[in-house]
């Protein structure tokens, strides 16, 4: 049988309030009083509720993390980050990752100090109503309000870099492959290679910008194969990708439409997948180190939950080109 509180108190001869306090580390409770409850205990192997007593302490150290799906190479990067973070900086912490609407009453319930939120498709009033109940980051999402917080990473700074370096190897018609637009890494992405084109004088053309609306490898397949007529004359000397697994599907389309990378067209990606560097050609991509992401953003709630900061933005750095075959010179 489970010892419980109240075991405790009878063994030591002390009143269930001033164990409690005791066990909490209260300041109120002499130290001579509290080793005694202590090495009760010990002795009765007791094993506080982590629920209970956070309820207590009006905090469970359980931090929610809600993700669309656990599809694609990147999520599982940013939450074994995030749960190193939480190991590192404050190993009290609980994450627990869940994907339905539906879990969304354990913050309403109270039974989460924080929320981290990895699903762009979830409406900004529901983000707000939550976050009148626990401070909530939010990730591939830009939201203001009180009691929210967003992490991201530079992605219009690593998208203008990627064709910065295109230019500089001499494209001159640069295509472009969208991703989810529910995503914030999308838009953001996409601006920068719009400035980087305004900014080194080359025309937007919309004929050489194609709509995935999702970040699969078979969406990037399936858009620019459909594009795409047999042995015809590309309208672009390099393909730029919202991410690297649309950059795969689309290196694949042009294969099989009879088209070479690089020498018909460069290609690149963004995120720098393991998968990238497999296959033939070899990816081009900007880096992202999703491991640190993750750690910073638990980080980041820790700061947020213990009042050491209030800064609404945390920003990463991606800036690190990883140049390879699909973009060798011609």
């Amino acid at each position: 049988m489970k010892t419980t509180i109240k075991d405790v108190a009878k063994y030591c001869n002390y009143s269930v309030t001033t164990v409690s306090y005791a066990l909490n580390g209260s300041k109120e409770i002499p130290d001579s009083t509290k080793q005694k409850i202590l090495k009760a205990a010990k002795e009765l192997n007791y094993v506080p509720s982590a629920l209970a007593s956070g309820l207590k302490r009006q905090k469970t150290f359980n931090i929610a993390v809600f993700i669309s799906d656990f599809d694609g190479p990147i999520h599982h990067i940013v939450l074994s980050g995030m749960a190193e973070g939480f190991r590192k900086y404050d190993n009290r912490y609980h994450m627990m990752v869940m994907t339905s609407k539906d879990n969304l009453s354990i913050v309403k319930s109270r039974l989460v100090d924080l929320a981290i939120i990895m699903n762009p498709l979830l409406d900004d009033e529901l983000l707000k109503d939550l976050a009148s109940i626990v401070p909530i980051i939010v990730l591939d999402k830009f939201i203001e309000g009180d009691n929210i917080y967003v992490a991201d990473i530079h992605n219009e700074e690593g998208m203008y870099l990627l064709a910065s370096n295109l230019i500089k190897k001499g494209c001159t018609k640069i295509g472009y492959l969208l991703g989810s637009s529910a995503s914030y890494h999308n838009a953001m992405r996409f601006n920068g290679y719009k400035k980087a084109l305004k900014d080194n004088g080359l025309e937007y053309d919309e004929n050489n910008v194609f709509n995935a609306d999702a970040f699969t490898e078979d969406a990037g397949y399936k858009t620019i194969f459909d594009a795409l007529k047999d042995g015809g004359d590309l309208k672009y000397d390099a393909l730029m990708c919202g991410n690297d697994e649309l950059a795969i599907g689309a290196i694949r389309a042009l294969r099989d439409r009879g088209y070479a990378v690089p020498k018909d067209t460069m290609v690149t990606g963004f995120d720098n997948i393991d998968k990238g560097s497999l296959i033939n050609p070899s990816l081009t991509t900007l880096d992202v180190d999703w491991f640190m992401f993750g750690e910073y953003v638990a980080k980041y709630a820790i700061d947020i939950m213990n009042k050491k900061t209030n800064d609404p933005l945390l920003y990463v750095n991606s800036s690190k080109i990883i140049e390879r075959g699909s973009t060798m010179e011609k």
